[in-house]
This record gives structure tokens, sequence and C-alpha cells, in this order.
């Protein structure tokens, strides 16, 4: 079963392959940016979670965190736009955002009181942890915004 990025990556393809013989209307033009940004995002995750430090050591530990933290909250800032062109469309993005505002909120909370261990791995896993708990609800949130055809014409 192919992961999302592999996924998205799949349908970029097809989105480039399709834009070599037409040009594509606006809605289109959204679908391919927010893709873009999708797999951007999807890729930086990876990068977090595979330079995790491997160490007990706070002062090692805390760049990374910060780092990570300011990425995920700025998730939940940017590209807020897209069509909600009725109410129902814009309460499903509002609940999203809340959904999603609570995970990162819950990962705020957890490595407030983030204790170290003599694992060295600890932290690494933690860290694979909120982006798999992450990632979904933002995916969730990005799809009331934009929504990404599976299939492209």
């Amino acid at each position: 079963m192919a992961t999302i990025l592999e996924s998205y990556w799949n349908i970029k393809v097809n989105m480039d392959s399709g834009m070599k013989t037409a040009k594509p209307g606006p809605e289109a033009i959204w679908q391919y940016q927010e893709l873009l940004y999708r797999i951007e995002v999807l890729q930086v995750c990876q990068m977090f979670q595979k330079s995790a430090p491997e160490s007990t050591d706070i002062k090692v530990l805390t760049p990374h965190y910060h780092m990570l933290s300011a990425y995920i909250k700025n998730l939940t800032l940017e590209r807020r736009g897209g069509f909600c062109n009725d109410q129902e469309s814009l309460k499903q993005r509002e609940t999203a955002h809340s959904s999603l505002m609570r995970v990162v909120d819950d990962f705020t909370n957890r490595f407030r009181s983030f204790a170290h261990s003599s694992d060295a791995n600890r932290y690494g896993k933690e860290i694979a942890s909120v982006i798999q708990t992450v990632l979904p609800s933002w995916i969730q949130y990005r799809e009331t915004c934009i929504t990404i055809k599976r299939e492209v014409a």
C-alpha cells in the first residue's frame, strides 16, 4: 500500500503530464499548488523524524524540539484560504481546524512534561508518534481548504 507521500507524488506526475498537453484551469491550479505544499510538508516531517537526536541530554534535544514545534504550529496558521461555497463547508473547515489545534495542543503539553530517560532513542520515538498523529489531522484540515482529487482528468 502506497504512503500518502507516494500517492501525492503519483498525482503530481499525472498532473505534470496532463499540463504538457492542456492548460490547467483555476481549480487545477489550486489543486496543484496545494499538492506541492503537502508534498513539501510531508518531506519536512520526514526530515524531522530522521534527524531526531539520539540522546538523553535535554540540551541536545531542545533545539530540535523547538524547530519541530514552531513548524507544526505554523501549519495551523498558514494557507488558510481555499474555496468555501457555503456555510456547511465553512463549518467543516472550522471543525477540522479545531481538531487540528487540539492535536497540536496535546503534542505541546506532552512535551512540556517530557522527562529524560536512559533510552537515547525515546525522543525519536516520541517525535515519530507526534508526526504520525499530527499529519492525519492536518491533512483532514487541508482537505477542507482544497480537495486534491485522487484521479486527474
